[in-house]
């Protein structure tokens, strides 16, 4: 029977995941002793993609693990301001720069030599995001990728999966938003609230 899961549900689940490791909860089970009310099901559902979490049930998750809940929720914005972050954000990034690499023929291999990896090492870093990728490799990515330097670094809405769950529109005034600064974030929130 093939699987039925939301992938909405289950790209949050994964970030439910990376946010109790970064924690340094190491299983479900250390994270849930610091949450009375809930049984043991309730967070491994939510890490599984078999439910979605709700807001509060977020908010709750996001305090224990010091994490962002817009970050959990939608993947966007910063997930904390610590130096494992950029670990983490470099993550999904090189994750994105490889998927795209799979999808044309021969590239995969201009890839690895490019970045100066086996695709041994680049399992290694897609399996584990917790393994540090050197700012040479991440250089090495952004010129591979056509990207500025440090774009491998900054949160993207378009290297997201969970932004494919919204609307064209919707996905198109994320992308306006990441892209500006606090002072131009903070005016286009002012014009958002106007039709409210």
């Amino acid at each position: 029977m093939p699987d039925k899961k939301n992938p909405t549900a289950v790209q949050i689940g994964q970030r439910i995941k990376q946010a109790r490791k970064m924690a340094g909860f190491d299983t479900a089970a250390q994270l849930l002793e610091n949450i009375n009310d809930w049984g043991t099901g309730r967070l491994g559902n939510y890490e599984a993609g078999i439910s979605i979490p709700s807001p509060d049930d977020i908010k709750t998750i996001a305090d224990i693990t010091d994490s962002s809940p817009c970050w959990i929720m939608f993947g966007h914005g910063p997930i904390r301001s610590t130096g494992r972050d950029i670990q983490a954000i470099r993550h999904q990034n090189f994750f994105y720069i490889f998927e795209g690499c799979k999808s044309k023929k021969g590239m995969m291999s201009k890839f690895l030599k490019a970045i100066g990896l086996s695709r041994k090492k680049v399992d290694e870093h897609l399996n584990n995001p917790f393994l540090s990728l050197s700012d040479r490799i991440a250089r090495k990515c952004e010129k591979f990728a056509q990207k500025s330097p440090g774009w491998i670094d900054t949160q993207h809405v378009e290297t997201d999966p969970i932004c494919a769950a919204f609307p064209e529109d919707m996905q198109r005034l994320m992308m306006i938003y990441s892209e500006l600064d606090k002072t131009d974030r903070n005016k286009l929130l002012k014009i958002a609230e106007c039709f409210n």
